[in-house]
């Protein structure tokens, strides 16, 4: 007999759909990297990826819907209102990449467990060996990228690549989500890192996020042109300085010790 919060939670995880594509029953994911980002200050993770995305222009292969994701709507760039989702995209060429696009947190505990959950026993029968997660924070006012892991092995080629061993581990700026994927890859024996860029304020950070291209891109092998990058950092600085001129300092200057803040924990 099965019991009620058992019988629940089988519902409450057929209630999260993976709906794939043509395209994404035809791929074949085994061997790929997992690459995702976590929302955090600055947004690097995110920029970089959508970068990553325009740049390499990867097959979507499919998205991910669920009630457990903000019941709110979003607007795109056409104006058209939908429900938050998260996109898939496959790349392979030189590289296996699987991109998994998302802007938004999973508020409770529980449905990120459970999406988490669902994803990663997809990803795992779909032969999925490693998760990169992306993610943005003000750590030592320097600009670097940091790399976090439970094995020194994984994280060797990424340090290699130009990432610093992250000086802390007590906070990580991921959301619940992400700390439940990293969770369950690293417990059975993938390859599972945080890959995380410094940034100074909560404004996007274009060249945070160009930080964690140059460091993804050498220890995956990846050409990546970052010229777009590189007009929207040009683009951002002038709106600080004409910001500045008005009203005043928004950045601290790297001499000052940054606070633990921003953290964003879900």
């Amino acid at each position: 007999m099965i019991h009620e919060n058992t019988r629940w939670r089988f519902k409450q995880l057929e209630d999260i759909r993976i709906i794939l594509n043509e395209e994404g029953e035809k791929a074949e994911l085994s061997g790929s990297t997992l690459i995702e980002s976590s929302p955090s200050p600055g947004a690097a993770g995110f920029i970089a990826l959508s970068h990553l995305i325009e740049f390499l222009r990867p097959v979507k292969i499919g998205e991910v819907r669920s009630p457990h994701f903000p019941q709110v709507s979003i607007v795109n760039d056409e104006g058209l209102a939908s429900q938050p989702k998260i996109e898939l995209y496959f790349y392979d060429k030189d590289v296996k990449l699987l991109i998994m696009l998302r802007n938004f947190p999973i508020e409770s505990n529980e449905g990120s467990y459970l999406v988490a959950r669902k994803l990663y026993e997809f990803f795992k029968a779909k032969g999925v060996k490693a998760y990169y997660l992306l993610s943005s924070s003000r750590i030592l006012g320097e600009s670097n990228v940091y790399v976090a892991s439970t094995s020194i092995d994984n994280a060797k080629r990424l340090i290699e690549a130009g990432a610093k061993l992250s000086p802390n581990l007590d906070t990580l700026p991921i959301d619940r989500f992400g700390a439940y994927m990293l969770s369950f890859f690293a417990r059975n024996g993938d390859m599972a890192l945080i890959l995380i860029s410094e940034v100074y304020s909560y404004l996007p950070d274009p060249a945070a996020a160009k930080r964690l291209l140059e460091v993804l891109s050498k220890a995956l092998k990846l050409k990546i042109d970052m010229e777009k990058l590189d007009i929207e950092i040009q683009k951002q600085r002038k709106l600080i300085e004409e910001f500045q001129k008005g009203f005043g300092e928004i950045l601290p200057g790297k001499e000052e010790q940054p606070s633990r803040e921003p953290y964003y924990i879900g």
